[in-house]
């Protein structure tokens, strides 16, 4: 039955973006902890890692279920399929998150300075692109996916300012090495974030448009890819 099936839909729906706003959750944590030098915020983070990998399974299971038992066509078939990669792809949010977290926890140790003002400027950026990708997803806007990515280009071009000025800080100061490439890998963990919104809004606009495309550079574009070869009979 039709009714049916959208109603575990829409259920799956609200499922995931549970889990997109734990995600956020666990960003915003992590910029508490840089402002403040938190380490209980950043414990926490590597904590709720656990919770979001369990998250992901379950979406996946759940999915599984739903495709076996109503044979959904069309865009549910599609938003089902684009729902499992999205999940996968914020439980691999979570992964980042979580590995700034245990450098942010290493930093505190041993370094008296607070984070750079760049790095927090930047995680705060990082922060509203997914923020901005969880609205996407919960409203299925094509339109809005597009900025997405226009979006991600403008925080790569941060991430190499940021990366040019720590190695100029080596080279004048190279006391500070530690200090230098603590900093320069929570901003390269913040660049593959944002690399990872376009991935969901690169399925989002699967699920509504039933076309692939993919982020380069700041377009969003069509994505045809090359003559097959993995169906190929052919040797």
């Amino acid at each position: 039955m039709r009714w049916l099936l959208d109603q575990k839909v829409e259920r799956f729906k609200r499922a995931l973006m549970k889990m997109g706003w734990f995600t956020e959750k666990m960003m915003m944590r992590v910029i508490e902890s840089m402002e403040n030098r938190q380490s209980a915020s950043a414990k926490q983070v590597v904590e709720d890692d656990d919770v979001l990998d369990a998250m992901e399974v379950e979406l996946r299971e759940e999915a599984a279920v739903v495709l076996g038992t109503h044979a959904p066509t069309g865009f549910n078939l599609r938003f089902l399929i684009s729902s499992v990669e999205v999940a996968n792809t914020l439980e691999k949010i979570g992964d980042r998150t979580r590995r700034i977290a245990q450098i942010l926890l290493s930093f505190y140790r041993e370094q008296s300075a607070n984070v750079d003002p760049k790095i927090i400027r930047m995680a705060k950026n990082v922060a509203g692109l997914l923020k901005e990708t969880l609205g996407v997803m919960a409203d299925m806007r094509s339109e809005a996916a597009f900025e997405i990515c226009t979006k991600d280009d403008e925080i790569d071009e941060f991430f190499q300012e940021v990366r040019l000025e720590f190695i100029n800080l080596l080279n004048e100061k190279p006391e500070q090495l530690e200090r230098a490439l603590c900093l320069l890998e929570i901003a390269r963990e913040l660049e593959e974030i944002a690399d990872l919104c376009t991935n969901v809004v690169e399925a989002v606009l699967y699920a509504i448009l039933g076309e692939n495309y993919k982020c380069f550079k700041d377009q969003m574009k069509p994505f045809k890819g090359r003559e097959g070869v993995l169906f190929d009979d052919s040797d």
